[in-house]
């Protein structure tokens, strides 16, 4: 008498299933971020994989009751597949908080009355890309979520200030797509981009400097070129930023005031010179 024993249709499908999404995922991510896949398909597939793990990992867990219940085979491929989806959905969940609590923006500004303008970014935001312009809808979002994104003031020179954006941008490594340098009190203006670490999605940067021989202001925006919901992404990269630029002319002010230490202990070292200098001159005249 011979014994077959029964093996779970779910847990194949699950374990099939979740093979094929892990798999799917990883090469739009690949493609994606290394070798141009636009970004509008690789989100579509990236949605596909993840509905597909969500499949998985519901057939998985039938596949598991009815294993137990019914003694079949192929737990460990129920087990396996449960994994794969979890593993999977992690990415998406990990981004739920932000998408729950943060406000539905894609465009964030330190001067939502009169933002940075895109120009020659506007010509390459085609297509499926997110509109240049900016909605006034966003500024009482942005307002309530980011009440510190604010502009930055500067009591120092407009070109010194320009010198400090210039050399945060080249530290963040972001792309400059165009840059027109300040003169005299002309405004200074440059847009770059930045792509995010890990997926390589694409965000633009716009960042109007103006001000005089006395002061400065800095405005920037940060606009994600596709997508609805930046989950908050943009506002993180203009704290750091601001963060960085303060930090840089905080370096320049201390070069500056060692400078004036050295200039003034060697201006003091140079009168109490002349000073002795007269001294032995007047001890040799009196000699005399």
């Amino acid at each position: 008498m011979r014994y077959y024993e029964h093996r779970s249709r779910k847990a194949s499908w699950a374990y099939r299933i979740a093979i094929l999404s892990v798999l799917v995922f990883a090469g739009a991510f690949v493609w994606h971020r290394f070798f141009g896949l636009p970004t509008p398909l690789a989100l579509k597939v990236f949605g596909g994989a993840v509905a597909a793990a969500v499949i998985s990992l519901t057939l998985a867990a039938a596949a598991l009751v009815n294993i137990w219940n019914e003694g079949s085979t192929g737990a460990g491929r129920a087990s396996f597949a449960m994994f794969l989806s979890l593993l999977l959905l992690a990415i998406p969940l990990w981004s739920l908080p932000n998408l729950l609590n943060l406000p539905r923006l894609y465009d964030v500004t330190t001067d939502t009355a009169s933002p940075p303008a895109f120009d020659r970014i506007a010509k390459i935001r085609q297509g499926q890309a997110n509109a240049v312009h900016y909605e006034p809808s966003f500024g009482s979002l942005q307002r309530a979520a980011y009440p510190d994104i604010k502009p930055l003031v500067v009591a120092r020179p407009l070109t010194d200030v320009y010198s400090a954006v210039r050399e945060t941008i080249k530290g963040l490594n972001w792309k400059v797509i165009d840059e027109r340098s300040p003169e005299g009190a002309k405004t200074g203006y440059i847009e770059a981009v930045d792509r995010t670490w890990i997926f390589g999605f694409t965000d633009d940067v716009a960042i109007r400097v103006t001000g005089s021989p006395k002061a400065a202001k800095i405005d920037i925006r940060s606009s994600s070129r596709f997508g609805q919901h930046d989950l908050g992404r943009n506002a993180q990269r203009i704290r750091r930023f601001i963060t960085e630029v303060k930090a840089r002319l905080a370096e320049i002010e201390r070069g500056e005031r060692m400078e004036r230490l050295v200039a003034s202990r060697e201006a003091a070292e140079k009168e109490q010179s002349k000073r002795r200098r007269g001294v032995r001159k007047q001890d040799q005249d009196d000699d005399n």
